[in-house]
């Protein structure tokens, strides 16, 4: 895929028909683990997550999530946190819709737009379907942008100087993309709020380089100050603290599964001031 075709990118009329269990199938998309968030422990808690937990599960079968429960509630939360302060989230990473579909939610019940970036239109078109049938009234302030964070800041937000933007990252989980992704960013600070950052706890294989947390100190300095989101496994936790049977992934024992970051607390220890954003996109293929 070359950058040019890179842009906002319509929902695919096609898919609105399909039964739930098919949408998967027809965009070739592969449910490995089959894991799915149980907010059962959370009910009870807050009013408003009830009810956005209870319409996502309304979507039911033929997709599976990435994030613990935990995570999306402590995502809900921060996002409750900063009520009135934002007017945009954009999600970088969005796979099978799990945390799109919840902060489809947020945003109809906190009132802010939706972004959601990603490398692969599959994706973009899945989680948007989820979205469409769980909270439709907001599915028409939710947008599809084909391409990678540094074009999404070049392209978008250097683009609309009006916005304040909290960013959901659970994209490329490799240092060097998520160093390109965190430090793009710098460009676009002043429309920044905060950043919420999934999988600070992954690793895996040497070639995969899964190390979220090594990229957050090297953009926002070892000192970079955080609230901890999701769930944090012990050493006894074997199902998920040993490789897996697909990549080899498995979760760092103590170690948070995200970050959350306000930029009022943070300062951008990278890039430079004389690097340009342009040598933080992807270079056009041949």
């Amino acid at each position: 895929m070359t950058t040019t075709a890179w842009g906002f990118i319509q929902p695919r009329a096609s898919l609105a028909d399909l039964p739930v269990e098919a949408i998967h199938q027809e965009l070739a998309i592969s449910i490995k683990g089959g894991h799915r968030a149980s907010f059962d422990s959370f009910r009870g808690v807050n009013k408003v997550f009830d009810d956005i937990a209870a319409r996502a599960g309304t979507f039911s079968v033929g997709y599976e999530d990435q994030c613990s429960a935990k995570y999306y509630f402590d995502l809900f939360d921060c996002l409750r946190s900063c009520y009135g302060e934002i007017d945009r989230v954009v999600e970088v990473g969005v796979f099978m819709g799990g945390a799109s579909v919840i902060l489809a939610g947020c945003g109809e019940k906190l009132d802010f737009e939706l972004d959601l970036v990603d490398v692969n239109p599959r994706f973009l078109l899945f989680s948007y379907e989820r979205i469409r049938r769980t909270f439709p009234e907001q599915a028409r302030r939710v947008r599809l942008f084909l391409g990678d964070l540094p074009t999404y800041v070049r392209d978008v937000l250097l683009q609309e100087p009006d916005v304040t933007a909290m960013v959901q990252h659970d994209g490329s989980h490799e240092f060097n993309q998520v160093v390109r992704d965190l430090g793009s960013l710098h460009y676009a600070h002043p429309r920044i709020h905060s950043l919420a950052i999934q999988d600070t706890h992954l690793r895996g294989l040497p070639h995969q380089l899964n190390f979220v947390d090594a990229a957050v100190c090297a953009v926002f300095g070892f000192e970079a100050v955080f609230a901890p989101l999701g769930t944090s496994y012990s050493e006894y936790d074997h199902d998920v603290t040993t490789p897996n049977r697909f990549e080899g992934n498995y979760f760092l024992p103590g170690r948070p599964e995200g970050m959350y970051l306000t930029m009022a607390a943070n300062t951008f220890h990278y890039p430079h001031p004389a690097i340009s954003l342009e040598s933080f996109l992807p270079k056009p293929s041949p």
